[in-house]
């Protein structure tokens, strides 16, 4: 487990980093978005929630077992919030972590989602020495599939029915990445 900062990672176009307080406005309006949310459990967010995530977000411990952690992904350029990549350390082995990213609507489609994650998973499996990382999503949401894919996750399960999410009994489809899958291709 590292000490529980997180130092920013930048990339050709992007910069991940902690939240911040001039991010709440722009995470609500993401988060609010129904068509963004379409295949999360959650449904949006009111002001003072935004407020108090970011505001936990921006202290909370990196890289803690049995917690999510929320980065977020800002343009290089101005510094504006496009999205954010959920980190969770499974409680049972640190080794292992689940991602999930959300993008707005307006930075879909660019290869901003790609780029931060790939960033991300170098960081976690050559910096933390994590071993497997996952992702959980729908399989109706073929975009999120295609993402991970590009990524080189490989889909191992599809739960049927398995959760509950707004009102209806949802397919859960799991797509692992292990360290030795990425080929030397974070080699420093």
């Amino acid at each position: 487990m590292s000490d529980g900062g997180f130092a920013p990672i930048q990339t050709e176009r992007l910069v991940l980093r902690r939240f911040a307080a001039r991010d709440a406005a722009a995470f609500r309006a993401y988060r609010d978005d129904p068509e963004v949310a379409r295949w999360q459990g959650w449904s949006g967010c009111s002001e003072a929630e935004a407020e108090a995530f970011v505001a936990d977000m921006a202290v909370a411990a990196w890289d803690r077992p049995g917690q999510w952690f929320q980065v977020a992904i800002a343009d290089r350029a101005t510094d504006g919030l496009v999205g954010d990549i959920g980190v969770h350390v499974l409680a049972d082995d640190a080794r292992l972590v689940e991602l999930g990213a959300t993008l707005a609507a307006a930075a879909q489609g660019h290869g901003y989602a790609t780029e931060a994650l790939d960033a991300l998973i170098r960081h976690l499996f050559v910096d933390l020495g994590k071993h497997r990382l996952q992702a959980s999503l729908d399989p109706r949401n073929r975009s999120s599939a295609a993402l991970f894919e590009r990524l080189g996750f490989r889909r191992e399960a599809q739960f049927r029915r398995s959760v509950w999410i707004k009102g209806e009994w949802c397919d859960d489809d799991v797509y692992a990445l292990l360290a030795e899958d990425r080929g030397g291709r974070d080699a420093a």
